[in-house]
C-alpha cells in the first residue's frame, strides 16, 4: 500500500470515528415527551432544557440560541406569535427587507421557513422561524437566533443539529 493510499486510508478512518463519536456523545430528545412524533440530537456540551413540549438548546458560549415546540394544527398560529412575542420583549429587530421564504420537504416532513438578518442588544444578529410539519395535524416550530459569528463558529455543530431532527413513525 503506497505512502497516500495509507494517509487517505487514516484520514477516512479518523474522520468516521470523529463522526460516530460525535453522534455517540449528542443527547437526543423527543418531542413531545408523553406521545412522541419527531426527535432531535444536540452535541455535547450544549446547554439543553427539556420540558413536555420543548427543548431550549444554546451553545456554550451562548452565541446560538434554539428553541423546538410541538404544536397541533390548531394553537400553531399562536405559538408564533409568542415567539415573534419572546423576541420583541428580547429587544431583537428584525430587517424586514432581508425576509426569506423557502418551503421544500425535509426527512419526510413539509417545512416552511423564514429567514432575516436582524440587530439584538449584542449587535447584528441572525434570526429564523421554521415550521416542521411532522403529520398533517402535529408541527415543531423552530426558533433560531445567533450571531453571525457564532453561526460560522458552530456550523458543523448547527448542520449536526438540523440533520437529526427526525420524525418518530
Amino acid at each position: 500500500m503506497g505512502s497516500d493510499m495509507k494517509k487517505h486510508l487514516l484520514l477516512t478512518l479518523t474522520l468516521a470515528l470523529s463522526a460516530f463519536l460525535a453522534s455517540a456523545s449528542a443527547d437526543t430528545y423527543k418531542l413531545p415527551k408523553d406521545s412522541p412524533i419527531a426527535s432531535v440530537s444536540f452535541p455535547e456540551g450544549w446547554k439543553v432544557e427539556a420540558s413536555d413540549e420543548s427543548v431550549d438548546a444554546s451553545s456554550n458560549d451562548e452565541e446560538i440560541y434554539i428553541n423546538i415546540e410541538f404544536n397541533d394544527a390548531d394553537s400553531l398560529e399562536g405559538a408564533i406569535e409568542e415567539t415573534f412575542g419572546y423576541l420583541k420583549k428580547n429587544k431583537v429587530k428584525f430587517d424586514k427587507a432581508t425576509e426569506k421564504k423557502t418551503e421544500g420537504d425535509f426527512q419526510g416532513m413539509k417545512v416552511v421557513n423564514y429567514d432575516w438578518d436582524g440587530e439584538d442588544s449584542e449587535g447584528k444578529c441572525k434570526i429564523s422561524l421554521t415550521v416542521l410539519g411532522v403529520t398533517p395535524k402535529k408541527a415543531l416550530l423552530m426558533l433560531y437566533w445567533a450571531s453571525p459569528e457564532g453561526e460560522k463558529k458552530h456550523e458543523k455543530e448547527l448542520n449536526s443539529i438540523l440533520s437529526s431532527i427526525k420524525p418518530i413513525k
